[in-house]
């Protein structure tokens, strides 16, 4: 099996550094671009399905995909965003003013913080269902598939098929848009690409997530 993993295109949450996790934030216009540059780069593959987290913002840099290739997106809740609980539509600096210390906790020991409130999430919570997501696109069958997700559903994957811990989680940086390829071999996953930009006409853009 050869995967594909791609990350939704931006939102307006993603450039004002809101956290938006669960929120079902539509992609603006430059993350329309975005998927119409990951829609190209498919545009010559041969892929036999197209699966998404069921947030709009994946949903649809999925399409741009699926509606080239005469597909179908099956739809994954367990690789929605994590949920941010009191964090939500917060921007960055107002989270730091109010949980200072979660914050830096967060930034330093990401594996030990659980987001505030009461549907919260930790990381352990989100490669918990993300693997089930993972699972189930497995017993579809080999071939070539496209996941369109999140930042931190796609991080907290690339931890466990690298069996690095958690703590490894800020070692990756994904950019939207950004599209990494990993194949299921005998031996286990290996990954040849991860977060590529070359598509968006740049390789080397990099844009800090300001929300995280």
């Amino acid at each position: 099996m050869r995967m594909y993993w791609v990350r939704h295109g931006v939102t307006a949450w993603n450039e004002e550094g809101r956290f938006q996790g669960k929120q079902d934030i539509p992609l603006n216009a430059r993350g329309r671009e975005q998927a119409r540059c990951v829609g190209e780069a498919f545009a010559a593959r041969s892929l036999d399905h197209v699966y998404a987290s069921p947030l709009s913002r994946a949903r649809e840099t999925a399409e741009a995909v699926a509606s080239r290739l005469g597909l179908s997106v099956e739809l994954l809740p367990r690789a929605a965003e994590i949920d941010h609980g009191e964090w939500e539509g917060r921007l960055a600096a107002d989270v730091a003013r109010r949980w200072p210390e979660l914050l830096r906790r967060w930034h330093e020991m990401p594996q030990d913080v659980r987001m505030p409130g009461e549907t919260g999430e930790s990381l352990e919570d989100v490669l918990c269902r993300a693997k089930e997501a993972l699972e189930h696109i497995r017993s579809r069958g080999g071939g070539e598939v496209l996941l369109v997700a999140h930042d931190a559903v796609l991080k907290v994957l690339l931890c466990h098929l690298l069996e690095m811990p958690l703590s490894g989680f800020w070692k990756f940086q994904l950019g939207n848009g950004s599209i990494t390829v990993l194949e299921e071999r005998s031996g286990g996953w290996r990954f040849s690409v991860i977060g590529d930009m070359c598509h968006m006409g740049d390789a080397f853009v990099r844009e800090e997530q300001k929300g995280l």
